[in-house]
């Protein structure tokens, strides 16, 4: 092998050396954390409102230091809850306060420490009356609170009633007693006069 050749090699292999080292050392530094996907999905249109919202990145994030803003079609904040993280996840409850457009804006920061600002907008039509901020009365439950308000009616007629028959069963002993003495009496004179005339014969 020549000298030329040897130092052409020598060159090469130190410039492919150079360049996986320039590779190992800005692999992590172009590896954050980035968003993987969101259920629902930005810009969905859906017929029944979620429940709840969530998001997925590529690193597990650092739940106390995340922000989450829950915006309603009238651009006000709505307060649904906190969030839940389970290591790459967040899921933000949901409630609304008419159909229309929602948006959960989000400030996350990955273990890394990497942040990450986005929005999550999505469209609903139905609103459940369980995750609404103005639920609906509905016939079962006022029902249940007329069925409530007339039990203390009901148990203070029974009362009553229970009441009344005591009274009236007082009366009737008493009836009964005064019948009792009178009876008692005439029987008495009756014993007298036959007595009385008897000594007469």
């Amino acid at each position: 092998m020549t000298a030329i050749r040897r130092n052409t090699l020598r060159t090469m292999l130190t410039a492919a050396s150079g360049l996986a080292l320039a590779l190992a050392f800005a692999a992590p530094a172009s590896a954050h954390a980035g968003l993987v996907g969101t259920d629902p999905e930005d810009g969905a249109v859906l017929d029944t409102a979620p429940a709840s919202v969530s998001a997925t990145f590529s690193e597990n994030l650092d739940g106390p230091s995340t922000e989450i803003a829950v915006t309603g079609p009238d651009g006000a904040v709505i307060d649904a809850g906190d969030p839940v993280f389970e290591g790459d996840t967040f899921t933000q409850p949901m409630l609304y306060a008419e159909p229309g457009e929602y948006t959960v804006a989000y400030r996350v920061i990955s273990e890394d420490g990497h942040r990450i600002d986005g929005a999550v907008s999505f469209t609903v039509a139905e609103i459940p009356n369980e995750l609404s901020l103005n639920p609906v009365e509905t016939e079962t439950s006022s029902a249940a609170e007329t069925t409530a308000a007339s039990a203390p009616a009901e148990t203070e007629s029974t009362s009553e009633a229970a009441a009344a028959e005591e009274d009236s069963g007082n009366s009737a002993a008493v009836i009964a007693g005064a019948l009792l003495v009178l009876l008692a009496v005439a029987i008495g004179i009756a014993v007298l006069l036959n007595r009385r005339r008897k000594a007469a014969e």
